[in-house]
């Protein structure tokens, strides 16, 4: 798919902002899935959904505003409970821009609970090229040690169509809890989460954050019962 950058879609350096790239991304994924026939409106009339389990892009470059950019996404794979996807992007001289990987459940709903991949869903990933972009090996750590930087309430408007918060939500969460100096100087080169929990209007989500030099560690849990939502990982630098 081909897809110009609008002006609300870029921050105040007028580049195109992380979430926003990532938005397109799921977007994409979005209309290929409909196109093979599973997508998230299809899995609704059996009590299903897709969701979100990992995210891990690799951002090359964050173009501006007018500037078209040209996705390419497929399924790259699956085993008994995930499916994976893959995603590359480039801008209208064929750079790259970003490229992604990211691994997917079926929650059906009655039991909030993972299903297995059917056989059909394997058998589809089957038609596609190779890997694009290999999930990280290492687990995410949690951290339970530090004061949390941000607390933000859930709204109506973070809401997707299974009705709990967007998986992009998070990742601006993340993002919006680093230094100052860092957001508006430096860019996210790796976003790596990991969803854990699902949230709803209503709940105060904080976030943790710890600085390895450069590369920082996100939590983002449930305030009151500590319950965690999700975990992350950003590596930052300049492009």
């Amino acid at each position: 798919m081909e897809h110009a950058i609008r002006t609300y879609e870029t921050g105040s350096d007028g580049r195109l902002i992380p979430a926003h790239l990532i938005h397109v991304l799921q977007h994409t994924a979005g209309k290929h899935a409909d196109e093979l026939g599973w997508s998230v409106r299809t899995l609704h009339e059996n009590n299903q959904s897709w969701v979100l389990q990992r995210f891990y892009v690799k951002i090359t470059q964050l173009p501006n505003d007018g500037e078209t950019l040209y996705i390419t996404t497929y399924p790259s794979g699956a085993d008994r409970i995930f499916a994976y996807r893959d995603y590359i992007v480039k801008d209208s001289k064929g750079a790259e821009v970003a490229r992604a990987t990211s691994s997917w459940v079926i929650l059906d709903f009655s039991s909030r609970r993972a299903v297995a991949i059917p056989e059909s869903v394997k058998e589809i990933t089957k038609q596609f090229g190779e890997r694009l972009l290999e999930l990280p090996k290492t687990r995410l750590q949690s951290i339970t040690n530090e004061t949390p930087v941000d607390t933000f309430k859930v709204r109506r408007h973070d809401l997707d169509l299974n009705r709990h918060v967007n998986n992009v939500k998070y990742i601006e969460w993340m993002l919006e809890s680093v230094p100052e100096e860092t957001f508006y100087n430096q860019t996210p080169l790796e976003i790596d989460i990991v969803f854990k929990a699902e949230c709803f209007p209503g709940d105060i989500v904080a976030s943790r954050l710890e600085d390895k030099d450069g590369e920082f560690l996100h939590t983002l849990y449930l305030e009151g019962n500590e319950k965690e939502v999700c975990l992350g990982r950003t590596v930052w630098g300049k492009v």
